[in-house]
């Protein structure tokens, strides 16, 4: 028997954290902590849930810089405020002016976190004392913009600041000297980007000028310039060669070996010596085609490029960020990618579940507007990246079997990936070429890995064999063609293979779907009776049917046998992006780009349930094999996935019905013992307006019923209260519980000031709604008061009348 969906309640969610900029580790290594526009975001490295963020999102006041220490985050904002926040309870301690005449590039704060550095595009350092919060030192002499900031204290315990400029010199103050100018050391020709202390009087500077130089801070002059033959955006010094061990360098180094790792546009960690000059280690890069022997293709216009660069000592992790906002850890061990977070999506465009050996949802595949598919980890969010594909991949699906994933891109081009164990990666087993225009629709075979049908916007439809696919081979396969048809007069938006793979359907901006016959080769059908373009085509796993969604906000479904419309399902406001079957065929469930999912019963062409999804066009949506998770992705840069909660609602009203027979009896039973205060009680809770005036006209037709209903209403809460005051607005409106209405206000005035009355949540809105039917039951009172007057009135006046008539008829004379 199918058990039909009736809700999907939300499980998790991954959105967009990270726009760029600055970044820092927790101590702990538990915590990451990244700019978001205005905000800072604070995640769960495990999980990378957002479980805080920093400031207030006002696109006016950006995050430009901030610096941490301990518990301590003192942040920089694009209008000149420096605030000091509490990161670990969200607090904010404290906000003040920068004096900077331009914006904070950088700061950071000394040893012990008495002192802060802000270094800024007015070419100037200020020093700041944090607990007394005003500045200590004005450091002037750069030409340039100030883009590292560094303290320093010499054997003398003298305290130093060291800042690096665009201009290529670095700078060094002595801060107990009062107006002295600094020592330039000149030796880069271009922006320094990194400065490292190494042991007492040793600094590394690192440029964008290809060299890293080594400097002795006594003598203050180079030791050795070393060409890294790279723009370095940032490197680290290990405090001990022991953390070297696992990297498996054959020579050996002495204790206090001066060496280094450096991050660059190479996209790749390499290990310095800083005593030779020798590249000691290059990490090995996995992740792109290999094209040659022992070579790596890579497009060098998206090539990854390293900027910022932390090591922490508790986890032993390499974190560095990359120009398209992704935070990358490594081990140290052996330089190996442990977690990456991809910091912002943009607009997602498709989505599907990758399922284990054991056929559960392990992976979900995303494609964004990016050349780079993401694979995430359903537990860890951890991301994979398929690198291959030049433009922006539009469309992928997976195969029956979960083994194989297809991504089709705007660069005209189809890749086929596979899981390979020697890697520990998906790699790219096959490309199809053959479209002349963007690929945006893809479909697999549903019984099998024989072939893969593809849409282009080149209105065409081409076949591809799978047959001979070599998933073990060192290079990417070619895949040929099996036939190409002219499908439509434009774009094809949607590909779909029928469940037996003998037919497929395309969806078109034409307006048009169209059916055809995989085996001859020939047109069907076209459907048509759409009056905008269909976005989805769907076949139904389990009936002759085709479902298709089109911009106009329709769903149609039409049979396969005679290709007549079978039902037009309305209810969209917009356009119908996704449809997909679910319960053996009986449900549909659509997105549109409106945000809303929708959940259909087709027997009825009803809708089941509706979902305030997403904030913008839901262009992807697929479900698990097992119906149980659903996932969704939208322009609101989010992927979320969905929970059947059917079984868990069903459970819940089965006992909130138990809950309420229990309670309805225990009522009965209070009434009976004449318990009206718990009685009335339970009836307010269980939200029950009518039982609730049937116990109050029980205790009001008791001898002292009022006194009862006061002392009762006195030892209710403001919440019962507010309540009950709600009740009595409707029970006002109507002339049979008026009475009984008018005495609870009157018993409420008694035992509540008018203030404390309008101080509820809806006292203000009940007084307004209380008083017009008051005043007309005032009048109605009067008018019946006139009336009984008027009745007494006539009555007296008959009375006094008869008793005339008796006396006179007592003195007529009596005749003989």
């Amino acid at each position: 028997m199918v058990r039909e969906k009736e809700n999907f309640i939300k499980q998790s969610t991954h959105t967009s954290f990270y726009t760029g900029g600055q970044f820092a580790i927790s101590n702990d290594g538990q915590y990451l902590l990244c700019t978001y526009n205005a905000l800072i975001h604070i995640l769960d490295i495990q999980t990378q849930h957002i479980i805080r963020s920093i400031g207030q999102d006002d696109t006016s006041s950006e995050v430009v810089s901030f610096a941490l220490f301990n518990d301590l985050i003192v942040i920089a904002y694009r209008n000149q405020l420096l605030r000091q926040f509490n990161w670990t309870t969200g607090t904010c301690l404290r906000t003040w002016k920068s004096v900077h005449k331009n914006t904070i590039i950088c700061m950071t704060f000394n040893s012990n976190g008495s002192l802060l550095a802000t270094g800024g595009a007015d070419f100037t350092v200020k020093i700041w004392d944090v607990e007394h919060l005003y500045y200590t030192h004005n450091l002037k002499g750069s030409t340039s913009i100030i883009r590292v900031v560094l303290f320093y204290t010499s054997e003398m315990k003298k305290i130093h600041v060291i800042c690096g400029s665009d201009d290529g010199r670095i700078y060094l103050h002595n801060l107990h000297v009062s107006g002295a100018k600094p020592t330039i050391l000149q030796g880069h020709m271009s922006t320094v980007t990194s400065l490292v202390l190494h042991n007492d009087h040793n600094l590394i500077s690192s440029g964008r000028d290809r060299v890293v130089i080594m400097w002795d801070l006594q003598t203050q002059s180079s030791i050795r310039t070393i060409p890294v033959m790279e723009s370095i955006e940032a490197l680290i010094a290990l405090p001990s060669v022991d953390y070297l061990k696992k990297l498996k360098i054959k020579q050996t180094f002495a204790s206090d070996e001066l060496l280094f790792f450096t991050f660059g546009n190479s996209g790749l960690i390499k290990l310095w010596s800083g005593t030779t000059g020798r590249c000691l280690l290059i990490q090995e890069d996995k992740t792109y085609e290999k094209i040659a022997a022992n070579s790596y293709g890579k497009d060098k216009e998206h090539e990854q490029v390293f900027l910022n660069a932390y090591f922490n000592e508790t986890t032993r992790m390499f974190y560095t960020n990359t120009i398209d906002h992704n935070i990358i850890a490594f081990n140290i061990k052996k330089l190996k990618l442990e977690k990456q977070f991809i910091g912002e999506l943009g607009d997602v465009l498709d989505v599907r579940f990758l399922n284990d050996n054991d056929n559960n949802p392990l992976y979900i595949i995303v494609a964004n507007n990016d050349e780079k598919v993401k694979i995430f980890h359903l537990n860890t969010w951890h991301c994979q990246m398929l690198k291959g594909h030049t433009d922006i991949v539009i469309g992928l699906d997976i195969s029956y079997d979960h083994s194989l994933i297809a991504t089709c891109s705007k660069d005209d081009i189809i890749r086929i990936w596979s899981y390979n164990v020697d890697r520990s990666s998906f790699v790219c087993v096959a490309i199809a070429e053959g479209h002349t225009g963007d690929v945006a629709a893809i479909a697999f075979a549903k019984t099998s890995n024989d072939f893969i049908a593809s849409g282009s916007q080149d209105t065409t439809a081409k076949v591809w064999s799978l047959e001979n696919l070599i998933l073990d081979s060192n290079e990417p396969q070619n895949l040929s063609s099996v036939f190409t048809l002219k499908t439509h007069d434009k774009e094809v938006n949607s590909i779909a293979v029928s469940f037996n793979d003998k037919q497929f359907a395309t969806g078109s901006a034409d307006k048009t779907a169209k059916i055809w016959d995989i085996r001859n080769q020939k047109l069907l059908a076209v459907l048509s009776g759409h009056r905008r373009g269909i976005w989805c085509v769907q076949y139904s796993p389990v009936n002759p049917e085709l479902a298709t969604a089109s911009a106009d906000g329709l769903i149609k479904i039409w049979s396969t046998k005679d290709y007549n419309c079978l039902q037009t399902i309305e209810g969209h406001d917009a356009s119908v992006l996704r449809i997909i079957y679910l319960s053996m065929g009986t449900q549909l469930i659509s997105s549109g780009s409106d945000g809303l999912l929708k959940l259909w019963d087709l027997k009825t062409s009803t809708c089941v349930k509706s979902i305030d999804a997403h904030e913008g066009k839901i262009w992807g949506m697929s479900a698990s094999t097992d119906e149980n998770l659903l996932v969704t992705c939208a322009s609101d840069s989010s992927v979320v996935i969905w929970r059947d909660s059917t079984e868990e609602d069903r459970q819940t009203k089965r006992e909130n019905v138990e809950e309420v027979l229990l309670m309805e009896q225990e009522v009965s039973n209070l009434l009976v013992n004449k318990k009206y205060h718990e009685a009335l009680k339970i009836a307010l809770n269980l939200n029950q307006p009518y039982r609730t005036l049937t116990i109050i006209k029980e205790i009001l037709n008791e001898i002292d019923g009022i006194d009862r209903l006061k002392n009762t209403l006195l030892q209710f809460s403001d919440d019962h209260l507010n309540l009950l005051f709600s009740y009595v607005i409707d029970w006002n409106t109507n002339t049979r519980h008026s009475t009984e209405a008018q005495i609870i206000i009157k018993v409420l005035l008694s035992i509540m000031t008018p203030d404390k009355i309008l101080k509820l949540p809806n006292g203000q809105k009940c007084v307004e709604n209380l008083l017009p039917y008051t005043e007309r039951h005032m009048s109605r009172i009067e008018r019946l008061s006139q009336q009984v007057l008027f009745l007494d009135f006539s009555w007296h006046s008959m009375k006094y009348l008869d008793q005339s008539n008796i006396s006179s008829s007592n003195e007529l004379p009596t005749t003989t």
